[in-house]
């Protein structure tokens, strides 16, 4: 009897625990095989990680590279360009300086010729007055 005793406290233990759990709901699970798995994943998935940060970083380093390249062409074509302006400033320069001497012997022409014709005329108007004068003191 002390048997079957022992036989239903045990039963009615497991019911208890039993029942507990279903009342409850909990679960708790270990999932030892799950985790395994998942870190053989993720170690297994890190080769190809390595890869693809590997190829990034050789991409980054290639643009950096075209990046350098273009900033020398620029500063070249800059030196270039610097050149050409300083050339085209000197014959600006020295177009202007023509022009000037150009215009300042247009302007030495055209008061000379001015001053001719003005004699000139200053001549021949000299000449008719004294002529004038000289009928007139002749006259009397």
């Amino acid at each position: 009897m002390n048997r079957n005793l022992s036989l239903i406290r045990l039963l009615c233990a497991v019911m208890i625990v039993i029942s507990g759990t279903m009342l409850f709901k909990t679960s708790a699970k270990a999932n030892y095989f799950d985790d395994f798995y998942k870190g053989v994943e993720t170690f297994s998935g890190l080769p190809s990680e390595v890869n693809r940060l590997k190829e990034s970083y050789r991409e980054t380093l290639d643009d950096l590279d075209r990046a350098q390249a273009d900033a020398k062409q620029y500063q070249e074509q800059n030196a270039e360009l610097m050149a050409q302006n300083k050339e085209l400033s000197e014959t600006v320069q020295a177009l202007q300086e023509t022009n000037q001497a150009r215009a300042a012997r247009e302007h030495k022409l055209k008061v000379m010729l001015i001053t001719v014709v003005a004699l000139a005329a200053g001549y021949f108007v000299f000449i008719r007055i004294m002529r004038y004068f000289m009928r007139r003191a002749n006259r009397i």
